[in-house]
């Protein structure tokens, strides 16, 4: 039998120190102020601001460039994984072709985020990397607090997007975590439409990905 926790893909020391450190810098690097975000929270939809700062990776930067093809290596990777189980749909594969954005994000002591989903309209799944561990706290909770995930430094991990895959960030204790998160799509949203996953799609499913003109079906 297929529990949820199965299809939580991790892979750990994806990256290098040097590229997480390279990471960490661009965010010092962006001239941008940090932005804060929110979301209902999961049990009682009440809209909830979480309390991490968050800057856009710089699209044409060579950070960005490894972002992307990070990414994009995990969501491979991930259908790749999904195949074993001979048991999910292959339309799946036209459901995770594009970033909503790169979101470099930083959790002072205290930061947190509340339980919450990721789903959106034509967001299927969330993809992070974790770039440091000079930091205590800070785990991954799923459904409420019933599975923990301790994420190392240069581990990644990605989870599909509905209103099932209820998840937090437990507060930071002390010191401070850098993450990088991205919302995976069907469709282009913010990015130009070159900036896409290749994603083997098969031959039959070619014409139900998106192709510049509708969403895939």
């Amino acid at each position: 039998m297929i529990n949820l926790k199965d299809l939580l893909y991790i892979k750990r020391g994806f990256l290098s120190k040097d590229e997480c450190d390279e990471i960490i810098e661009e965010y010092h690097n962006i001239p941008n102020e940090a932005n804060q975000e929110h979301c209902p929270e999961s049990l009682e939809g009440v809209d909830t601001w979480s309390t991490y700062k968050v800057k856009q990776a710089r699209l044409g930067t060579d950070v960005f460039e490894l972002i992307h093809k990070s990414v994009e290596t995990m969501v491979c990777d991930y259908h790749d994984y999904l195949d074993t189980f001979e048991s999910f749909h292959c339309m799946r594969r036209t459901s995770l072709l594009f970033p909503h954005t790169y979101r470099i994000m930083k959790y002072d002591t205290g930061a947190w985020i509340h339980p919450h989903t990721d789903h959106a309209p034509y967001i299927y799944g969330s993809c992070t990397i974790n770039l440091n561990e000079e930091y205590t706290g800070g785990d991954f909770s799923f459904w409420n607090g019933n599975h923990k995930v301790e994420l190392k430094r240069g581990d990644a991990m990605i989870w599909p997007a509905d209103y099932f895959w209820v998840h937090a960030v437990d507060e930071i204790q002390s010191g401070t975590r850098y993450s990088v998160n991205c919302f995976l799509r069907a469709t282009p949203e913010y990015y130009p439409e070159h900036v896409r996953f290749g994603v083997p799609i098969p031959v039959a499913l070619k014409n139900s990905a998106w192709d510049g003109n509708r969403a895939p079906i």
